[in-house]
């Protein structure tokens, strides 16, 4: 069975309890993706903090949908 599960390369903004929001690059838009369909995690060290370099995991269908790829 094929996965539609991507991770991608993002830098991290900001989040709230439900979403987090990333940019694909670095003066990019600001990109909203709920919680419930991602999961987030910082590509170096234990935060997560405005500026750094994550990586999240989420369908490819959400990600296009996004514009993210």
């Amino acid at each position: 069975m094929k996965s539609n599960l991507l991770d991608l390369n993002v830098i991290f903004q900001t989040q709230t309890e439900r979403a987090v929001c990333v940019r694909t690059e670095e003066d990019g838009r600001d990109i909203w993706i709920p919680k419930s369909q991602c999961e987030i995690e910082p590509v170096e060290g234990d935060e997560l903090s405005r500026g750094c370099l994550a990586m999240i995991i989420a369908p490819e269908t959400v990600l296009f949908e996004k514009e993210m790829i």
